[in-house]
């Protein structure tokens, strides 16, 4: 009598066993299956997000270039509430170096400029060649302090790009800028510097 329970219940583990084995490798590819729709609703509860929407951050880019253009055209801005921003007056600081200050002679046509918000301004940087060698240069811009950089907006600029000067030469190299009218009152005297980083080109 013992004998035959032990076999039903042998029969019985084995059957359930068999049926685990079976359950989990289906139950695993399930929850793989339903994981990105579950992040995805467990991101829109929380508010949490890991992901980078391409798609919105671009129409949100195209909206405010579209909200800025006209209103920098006609010295105003708006902001979101639909308030109209006056243009205010900031002095803006022009500074340039060198890694061989000794060497290069790099100046700025004019040391600062008395800015007007909104308005577009062309000035531009004097850079001279003084050695007999043809040379490579890479200039880097900063601005000062360093969140104001935000609200400047350059339209044309020499900056991080690679380009060359023969022995002697000497170049003008435009800038093309404007300060958004939105930049806060408490920058009224910003300064740009550009730096030089130069190589005698093999």
């Amino acid at each position: 009598m013992n004998h035959s329970t032990d076999a039903s219940t042998g029969k019985s583990y084995k059957s359930s066993f068999m049926l685990k084995l079976v359950l989990f490798p289906c139950l695993m590819f399930g929850f793989g299956f339903l994981l990105i729709p579950l992040y995805d609703v467990f991101c829109d509860i929380t508010g949490l997000n890991g992901k980078f929407d391409l798609v919105s951050q671009q129409t949100a880019n195209q909206q405010q270039s579209s909200q800025q253009q006209p209103s920098q055209v006609a010295g105003l801005e708006s902001t979101s509430s639909g308030l109209q921003i006056e243009p205010h007056n900031v002095i803006l600081q022009f500074t340039a170096a060198s890694d061989q200050q000794d060497v290069w002679k790099f100046l700025p046509a004019s040391s600062q400029l008395n800015v007007q918000t909104g308005k577009q301004y062309k000035t531009h940087f004097t850079l001279q060649n003084p050695t007999d060698q043809e040379m490579v240069f890479t200039s880097i811009p900063s601005i000062s302090p360093g969140l104001a950089a935000d609200y400047l907006i350059k339209t044309e600029c020499f900056c991080f790009e690679k380009q060359v000067l023969q022995a002697g030469e000497q170049v003008e190299m435009p800038l093309i800028f404007q300060l958004r009218n939105d930049i806060p009152k408490e920058y009224s005297k910003l300064t740009l510097a550009y730096r030089i980083y130069a190589q005698a080109k093999i």
